[in-house]
């Protein structure tokens, strides 16, 4: 049985699951470095996160130098739409906590609490949220179906764009796919200066699937619940 979605909307912890799950990159900062890594961590079932082979020697080193065997660490991401937009950064994400030796030799971090900062604020979320909560499962999906959606289906961006509000639309002069998540879909309108607006559209029923997203986008435009 699928859920209502109209309403619905990803949690901020959620939301951490989602950035950590989908992301490719990050950075380490540490009291004595800070490193960039890329296709070099791995997140498991409970979103704990692991550094594997991270270059040079600086971690190890600090760690080996450190009390207790860990090392206080912030580990940072940056949830970049993958369509162009003017302002392409959506949230950024900070793990606050400690790293640890992992069994595979790489470097465990073992999180205190998340800072989600969107929508020009920011949220700190405790590890009891962070482990209790899932990621969307389109997270990893997210780049791929909104890319496809503004490149090869502009028909449907605009049938979608007419669901919004009048005067939303009147005062645009581009509208993009910004956002894509279980419960529905995002909509940037960017205005004639650097101003813009988004406007949320809710799915009939949560999409369990990314094979689901396209009925539930054409549930959309067609006007089904």
């Amino acid at each position: 049985m699928y859920a209502h979605a109209r309403d619905g909307e990803p949690t901020p912890a959620q939301r951490v699951r989602s950035v950590v799950e989908a992301a490719d990159s990050l950075t380490v900062t540490t009291d004595g470095h800070s490193i960039g890594l890329v296709g070099l961590h791995t997140v498991d079932a409970s979103g704990g996160l692991t550094l594997h082979d991270p270059p040079g020697e600086h971690l190890g080193a600090e760690l080996d130098a450190s009390l207790g065997g860990t090392l206080p660490a912030v580990v940072e991401f940056t949830d970049v739409a993958p369509v162009h937009l003017r302002d392409r950064v959506r949230a950024r994400l900070s793990l606050h906590g400690w790293l640890g030796t992992a069994a595979d030799r790489g470097l465990h971090l073992h999180t205190e609490y998340a800072v989600l900062a969107e929508h020009g604020r920011s949220r700190r979320i405790g590890v009891d949220e962070l482990v209790t909560a899932q990621p969307d499962p389109l997270a990893r999906a997210e780049a791929e179906l909104l890319s496809h959606l503004d490149s090869a289906h502009e028909d449907m961006v605009r049938a979608l764009a007419r669901l919004a509000p009048a005067d939303v639309r009147a005062a645009a002069v581009r509208v993009r796919p910004a956002r894509l998540d279980q419960y529905g879909i995002t909509l940037r309108f960017e205005h004639a200066g650097r101003s813009h607006q988004e406007v949320r559209l809710g799915f009939g029923k949560v999409v369990r699937y990314p094979e689901e997203v396209g009925e539930g986008i054409r549930g959309l435009v067609v006007g089904r619940v």
